[in-house]
């Protein structure tokens, strides 16, 4: 994993970007299946989330005070849902996408 700054730098005259954030970077090797990288990424998220609540619980107070929200509710295991699967389960529900439309 690497935590670091990005941004896109466009012609500006000032010290920070339009378009600046804080990046989260993953690397790994697919053994088997590229499922494996949804579970690694779960996990950390799930790990992530549930640690600034049990770390940071005033803060957390704070914010939420100011800017209304619940604790995530994270699955133990990640909820996967492969293309065909999907485009099923729309057309069970009355939806036609094309097999290649943007959900």
């Amino acid at each position: 994993f690497e935590v670091g700054p990005v941004f896109r730098a466009e012609n500006s005259n000032t010290r920070r970007h339009l378009c600046e954030f804080t990046g989260l970077d993953l690397e790994m090797g697919i053994t088997e299946h590229y499922d494996e990288v949804l579970g690694v990424t779960h996990r950390m998220f799930k790990h992530i989330f549930e640690g600034l609540e049990k770390r940071f619980p005033t803060e957390l107070k704070a914010i939420r005070a100011q800017y209304h929200s619940e604790p995530a509710q994270i699955t133990d295991e990640p909820c996967i849902i492969h293309w065909n699967d999907g485009l099923e389960m729309l057309r069970e529900d009355g939806l036609e996408p094309g097999q290649f439309d943007d959900l």
